[in-house]
């Protein structure tokens, strides 16, 4: 019922063009194509709109993970008290709203869930090919979630005597990758074209328009800080103080005991999303908040994480509904750009796409580059995003504008995307 039906962002615009009609080249989805979310996408896509089919597989994939995850917890035949445990870490709010969007982050968290039951599984000689197909459809989800497949080298390195075991292991791991990779590269062209795309993406994913300007100018410290923030307020506590202390509640015990595998796994994670993601998306940490709770949880009584699920269950089910009703402030510009004239021209930052899905009679026209605002025509029906406005400051253009209108919108959900400005050129 709480779906998001608003393209929130620019990542969610890709996802929902790529449903009906998938271009890896035009970024329709980015870069490596997340072709296993696309795929179930067009399953519900006959019975509802694409935006929509997108977060129903997001929401669904998280809601399958209760049955792997009761499985970790559970003690007895039929436990309870372990399954309240289960529900009570797939019910925190952070990972209940990000799931219900357009995004792949439902999806590969449960994905995730079921790769981790399996690892355990495997590691007392129970169906160990299963660990390494569940990591390939992980892969095929969110590629970012590539730090997990430590614990596959800790699979390996048990059957490191055995030859034979260890060789047709690591080709079930090559072949589970290729089984996602191979069609999304022919896709492009083949295997030399989807290289170089990667190039290309890689090159300008982590600088603004492609290396001319750094996206990030903090230093390792504060990225280090602004981690934990995203970990634990915005995490855990999902941007309330409520939230943030009933989940320090989870941690009031004296003796603590950690698998050394899976604490070097989260470890490694931990560094990447530190060093090597956009931290200011709170979306990124999500795996270690749920490996933080199925830690935690599994070794506090009932009485400890009751009150926290009551909570989150609080927090969330408003968060959702607020989600699902209020268009973020980027939807919100890109409806009063309708109401603009026909002869009025947007020169937009990432926002394009958003723009264009609401179909307005004015022209939008993205600006990648100086070079690009430079050659434009102007006229005093042409407007700027405030988005796109940073970027110009940024390389020291610094055209004359008046503010026409600003939405804001719960930074919560798509940080980047909570204001949104749109800014009248004033003739020189």
């Amino acid at each position: 019922m709480y779906v998001s039906p608003f393209i929130a962002s620019y990542d969610i615009a890709n996802f929902t063009l790529a449903v009906t009609d998938y271009d890896l080249a035009d970024l329709r989805p980015h870069f490596p194509g997340y072709p296993f979310f696309i795929l179930l996408a067009n399953v519900f896509l006959p019975v509802t709109t694409a935006i929509k089919a997108l977060g129903l597989v997001s929401t669904l994939g998280l809601a399958s993970a209760l049955l792997p995850l009761y499985l970790l917890f559970r003690r007895h035949a039929y436990d309870t008290t372990r399954l309240i445990a289960a529900f009570t870490v797939l019910s925190t709010a952070s990972v209940v709203t990000f799931a219900a969007t357009g995004m792949s982050d439902g999806l590969a968290l449960g994905l995730l869930i079921w790769y981790v039951w399996s690892i355990e599984r495997a590691r007392h000689q129970i169906r160990r090919w299963l660990p390494y197909l569940l990591f390939g459809l992980l892969m095929a989800t969110r590629l970012s979630y590539a730090p997990f497949g430590f614990m596959l080298l800790i699979l390996l390195w048990q059957v490191r005597k055995d030859y034979w075991q260890l060789l047709s292991e690591c080709a079930l791991l090559l072949l589970a990758q290729l089984a996602w990779l191979l069609p999304v590269a022919f896709s492009v062209g083949g295997p030399y074209s989807f290289l170089q795309l990667s190039l290309r993406f890689v090159s300008g994913h982590f600088s603004d328009w492609g290396g001319s300007a750094q996206t990030d100018d903090a230093s390792i410290f504060k990225r280090f800080i602004k981690t934990l923030q995203q970990l634990f307020w915005h995490g855990i506590g999902y941007g309330t103080w409520i939230g943030l202390v009933s989940g320090m509640m989870l941690f009031l015990r004296k003796r603590w005991t950690i698998d050394l595998a899976w604490g070097t796994t989260a470890g490694l994670y931990f560094i990447w999303v530190w060093l090597g993601q956009n931290i200011d998306k709170p979306r990124h940490v999500l795996p270690l908040v749920l490996l933080l709770l199925v830690w935690s949880i599994r070794q506090v009584p009932l009485r400890m994480y009751l009150p926290f699920l009551v909570v989150q269950l609080t927090i969330g089910s408003l968060a959702l509904n607020e989600q699902a009703t209020r268009p973020p402030a980027t939807i919100e510009l890109a409806r009063y750009v309708t109401t603009l004239s026909p002869g009025a021209t947007v020169f937009t930052d990432e926002e394009a796409r958003q723009f264009e899905s609401e179909r307005p009679d004015a022209s939008i026209v993205p600006i990648g580059s100086v070079s690009k605002w430079n050659a434009e025509p102007k006229s005093d029906q042409s407007y700027v995003t405030g988005r796109l406005l940073e970027r110009l400051h940024a390389q020291g253009v610094r055209p004359k504008v008046k503010q026409v209108v600003r939405f804001t919108s719960d930074s919560r959900y798509e940080p980047e995307d909570a204001q949104a400005m749109l800014y009248q050129l004033i003739a020189p």
